[in-house]
């Protein structure tokens, strides 16, 4: 005599959810000269793109925040 043996099928789950990171990045330059400072200081914008051509910026620090949603189900 055959017997069968009936499982009930077990669903997989997983919850998943949405997290945005922003990361803020705080850069700067060394000392500017006094040439530098000058120019930067004349408001003419094409005086201070050239000092922008001539520094280099640098991270200081920065600060990652975090924000997520609430998890949602997902069934297979």
């Amino acid at each position: 005599m055959l017997c069968w043996v009936v499982k009930p099928l077990i669903k997989m789950a997983k919850l998943r959810k949405l997290v945005t990171y922003t990361d803020y990045r705080w850069e700067e330059t060394e000392e500017l000269t006094p040439e530098q400072l000058k120019k930067w200081k004349s408001g003419d914008e094409d005086l201070q793109e050239e000092v922008l051509d001539e520094v280099e910026f640098d991270l200081s620090h920065d600060k990652c925040l975090e924000d997520s949603e609430h998890p949602e189900l997902i069934e297979d």
